[in-house]
This record gives C-alpha cells, sequence and structure tokens, in this order.
C-alpha cells in the first residue's frame, strides 16, 4: 500500500512538472512575463504615471483596435496569407462610415447614428475583403501583391472621398455613447473587441470551418483533394479579417469624432508582430488567440512607454520591428526543432 501511494505521488509529482514545464515554455506565459518586466521598467522610468487611470484607459483603448487587427491578421496567416493593408483599410471604412453619418445626422437619433455608422464601416472592409479574397482565391494572385495593390487603393479612394482632409462635424456624441464610455478603466470599445474575439475563437474551435481553415493553411492542395471548399473559405478568412478591420475603424472614429486620413501606417506591421510573436505561424496551420491578443498588448505597451518617457514616435516603429525580427526568428526556431533539421 505504501509502495503503490509512492507510485502514485512519484506520478502525480511528474505530471505537476510536465504541466509546469509546458506552463513555462508556453507563448502566452512568455509574453506576459516580458509584459510584466515592461511594465515594472516603465513604471519606474516614468515616476509612477505609466500606471495611472488615464494612462490605463488609453492604452486599453488603443488596445481594442491593435486586438482586432492583431486577431484579423492571425486569421489570414492561419489560413496561409496575409494582409499589409490593415491600416489603409481601417481608413477607408472609418472614412466611409464617417460620411454616411455626416449626410443622416440631422434626420436620425445618436443610436441609429451609431449602429448606421458601425454597420456602414464593417461593410466597408467586408467589401475589401471580398475583392481580396477573389484576387487571392479565384485569381490565384499572391496575398502580398494583392493586399499591396489594396493597400494603395484603399489609401487613394479615402484620399479623394475627404479630400485629403479629415471630416470634420460628426456629432460628439460618438465619444459620448460609445468612444469614450468606460466601466471603471475599461472603455466600452476593449469590451466589445474582446467579445468579437471570443466569439471568433469559437468558431475557430467548434465548427468545421476553423479545422478546414487550419487545414488549409497546413497544405492548401491537400486541404482541396479531401473536399474543403478552399476558394470559398479563402474568401471567408479575407471577408472577416477585414471586417475586423472595419470594425477597428469605427472605434477610431468613434474615439476621435473624426478621421484620421495620415495615420495608421504601422498598423499592419503591429499586427503581423503580434500574432506572429503570440504563436500563430507565418506559413499556416496555427493559430493562438490568446497569444495574439498579448502580442497586442506587447506592442501597445511598448508604444505607451516609450511615449510617456518622452522618447521620439520613431523609436516606436523601430521597437514593432525588432518585435517582427523576434517573432520571425521565434518561428523559425520552433519549426527547425519540430522537425530536426538545420535549416
Amino acid at each position: 500500500m505504501n509502495a503503490l501511494t509512492g507510485n502514485i505521488e512519484v506520478e502525480t509529482g511528474t505530471a505537476s512538472s510536465r504541466m509546469l514545464k509546458r506552463v513555462l515554455s508556453s507563448r502566452p506565459f512568455q509574453i506576459l512575463a516580458v509584459e510584466i518586466v515592461l511594465v515594472v521598467i516603465f513604471f519606474n522610468l516614468s515616476g509612477g504615471s505609466f500606471l495611472n487611470s488615464m494612462n490605463i484607459r488609453g492604452m486599453l483603448i488603443t488596445a481594442s483596435q491593435v486586438l482586432l487587427l492583431a486577431v484579423a491578421q492571425a486569421i489570414l496567416m492561419s489560413a496561409g496569407h496575409i494582409d499589409i493593408s490593415q491600416g489603409a483599410v481601417l481608413i477607408f471604412a472609418s472614412v466611409i462610415a464617417g460620411k454616411l453619418i455626416l449626410a443622416v445626422q440631422g434626420s436620425a437619433p445618436l443610436p441609429l447614428l451609431l449602429l448606421l455608422g458601425l454597420l456602414a464601416a464593417v461593410l466597408a472592409g467586408s467589401l475589401v475583403g471580398i475583392v481580396n479574397g477573389l484576387m487571392v482565391g479565384v485569381v490565384g494572385i499572391n496575398a502580398l501583391v494583392v493586399t499591396l495593390a489594396m493597400l494603395g487603393i484603399a489609401t487613394g479612394v479615402s484620399q479623394v472621398i475627404t479630400g485629403g482632409v479629415n471630416l470634420t462635424g460628426l456629432p460628439p456624441g460618438l465619444q459620448s455613447a460609445f468612444g469614450g464610455v468606460t466601466f471603471g478603466v475599461l472603455p466600452l470599445p476593449i469590451i466589445v473587441s474582446l467579445v468579437v474575439i471570443l466569439g471568433i475563437w469559437a468558431l475557430f474551435h467548434f465548427t468545421s470551418w476553423g479545422t478546414h481553415v487550419l487545414a488549409m493553411g497546413s497544405n492548401q492542395r491537400a486541404a482541396h483533394r479531401v473536399g474543403i471548399r478552399t476558394m470559398r473559405n479563402t474568401i471567408g478568412v479575407f471577408v472577416l479579417s477585414s471586417a475586423l478591420a472595419g470594425l477597428a475603424g469605427f472605434v477610431d472614429l468613434a474615439r476621435y469624432s473624426t478621421t484620421n486620413i495620415s495615420g495608421h501606417t504601422n498598423d499592419s506591421l503591429a499586427a503581423i508582430a503580434a500574432a506572429l510573436i503570440g504563436g500563430t505561424l507565418l506559413t499556416g496551420g496555427r493559430i493562438n488567440f490568446l497569444g495574439a491578443v498579448l502580442g497586442a498588448f506587447l506592442a501597445i505597451i511598448l508604444q505607451s512607454g516609450l511615449v510617456i518617457i518622452n522618447l521620439s514616435p520613431f523609436y516606436q516603429t523601430i521597437a514593432i520591428g525588432i518585435m517582427l525580427l523576434v517573432a520571425v526568428s521565434l518561428d523559425r526556431s520552433n519549426r527547425l526543432r519540430r522537425s530536426g533539421g538545420d535549416g
């Protein structure tokens, strides 16, 4: 009996050790550890102002946009694609939503304006996704080329519609009823973003669609041979991804009650870095939602921390670029370790 008890204790201890090792080696845990270190550093360098309520709210509302873009990028990468036009799509969606709100604001109540703006932004993003998906899935053009072209098209269309000037005259209720609403330190936009991401996580984990997307990312031809509708699913991931960028555009519009035509140039870079650092494979076949979320927060912490210690905004771009290089290096290292090769 004592021997049996001893064996059970040894096996339990071994299982606990394996579980602890898995947790410590998991990408989300590693990102969280880095974030804690960065928070401590920025807290001390800023004299404590990094963690004041105003800065926390600012980081969270910015994160509501970056989270959507990071998850959107992770969805595409899991299927073996990538999108470098996210920032332009965000701007385009915000312009379309802003123009619609300006056109009807005199004859519609604020709740209806919010709903119309939200729908317009998401539909504008979805339209871009349909075009991207058709070009990639039907015509067969590489996603990098397609989204590079869309980067120019969406940017140009936005500038033509607005004359290159940010929209003004939007109702301040966009901020008071949505963009600036907080529950404690939690802004409403971050709550909406997390709920949307949770829904997409459920879609990936509890439906065959998510399994098919990952199978396409692992091997597109094999997925097609076993009956997966690769063309339809390719269009679907691009539509979903761009719809999330459209939602981020509405958040941006509601946050400032204006557009930001000249901004968001580094949004795609930050989103790609966040998804890769989070553990989503660049080559497809695997997605890590928690990792993408934490990766997005890592980018936000870096951005806010550098600002609050009065470093030039140019250093933010450098930091994100370094994040991207680190993420690709980790991705390659993990693939080589799994394959047992030396590259």
